[in-house]
C-alpha cells in the first residue's frame, strides 16, 4: 500500500494521503483519532496481538473497523444496516453513495505497516 505523509508548515497539520480506493482508511485514520502517535497506542497494540485467525470489531464514531482471518474492512455506519456486530451493507444505500470515502479493504499487515509508520511521524 502506497501512502505519504504531509506536514503543512503555515497550517502546522499532519496529513496523510492513501490511494483513491484508501479513502475510507485514511478518513478513518485521520477522523476517529487525535493527530498525536499516543492517540494510536491502542489500536497498535490491539492489532499487533491479532492471530492470523482472529476476529476483532473496533466501533469509531463515524466507522467500523473489522478484522477477520486477517483481512480488514473500513465501513463507515452509514453503510450499515441496524446495529447488530455483523457487517451487511444495505444494497439501497450502496447505490445511492459514493463508496471511495466510505468503505476500504487491506491486509492487516498492510493496516500495520500504515498505523506504525504514522505513529512514528506524527509528534507524541
Amino acid at each position: 500500500m502506497e501512502f505519504d505523509f504531509i506536514y503543512n508548515t503555515d497550517t502546522k497539520r499532519y496529513s496523510l494521503k492513501l490511494s483513491s480506493e484508501q479513502l475510507a482508511l485514511q478518513c478513518f485514520l485521520l477522523d476517529e483519532f487525535e493527530h498525536r502517535a499516543s492517540a494510536y497506542q491502542g489500536l497498535l497494540e490491539q492489532l499487533q496481538q491479532l492471530k492470523p485467525q482472529s476476529q476483532y470489531q473496533w466501533d469509531g464514531k463515524e466507522y467500523r473497523l473489522t478484522i477477520e482471518a486477517s483481512e480488514v474492512v473500513i465501513c463507515h455506519f452509514s453503510l450499515l444496516q441496524g446495529q447488530g456486530s455483523g457487517m451487511m451493507l444495505d444494497p439501497e444505500l450502496d447505490l445511492a453513495l459514493d463508496q471511495s470515502q466510505l468503505y476500504a479493504e487491506c491486509g492487516l499487515e498492510d493496516l500495520l505497516h500504515v498505523v506504525q509508520q504514522w505513529q512514528q511521524f506524527l509528534p507524541t
